[in-house]
């Protein structure tokens, strides 16, 4: 049996709002890709201090575009204030 992955890893730099722009730019494709049957664009896990899955669940955009501002999918809360690119 021959198994084949489709998809890959996209890194990002961005705000939410291009992250936004980004998926919806052709909007059927992304509708077909990235809004998936439970409308998740990104799939989310944080793992414990050993290593163990602690949460996972679907991101859906809007949550998704928050994520990418840097907000925490579990709790709401910021995480901070990300680096710019050539950034110390």
């Amino acid at each position: 049996m021959v198994s084949l992955m489709h998809g890959g890893v996209i890194l990002f730099r961005g705000t939410g709002a291009d992250a936004r722009r980004y998926v919806e730019a052709d909007r059927s494709r992304a509708d077909d890709y990235y809004l998936g049957a439970d409308a998740a664009v990104a799939g989310f896990t944080a793992l414990d201090g050993d290593g163990s899955v602690a949460a996972a669940l679907g991101l859906d955009p809007e949550t998704y575009f928050a994520w990418v501002d840097w907000t925490n999918p579990l709790t709401g809360e910021s995480m901070g204030k990300p680096r710019l690119p050539g950034g110390g």
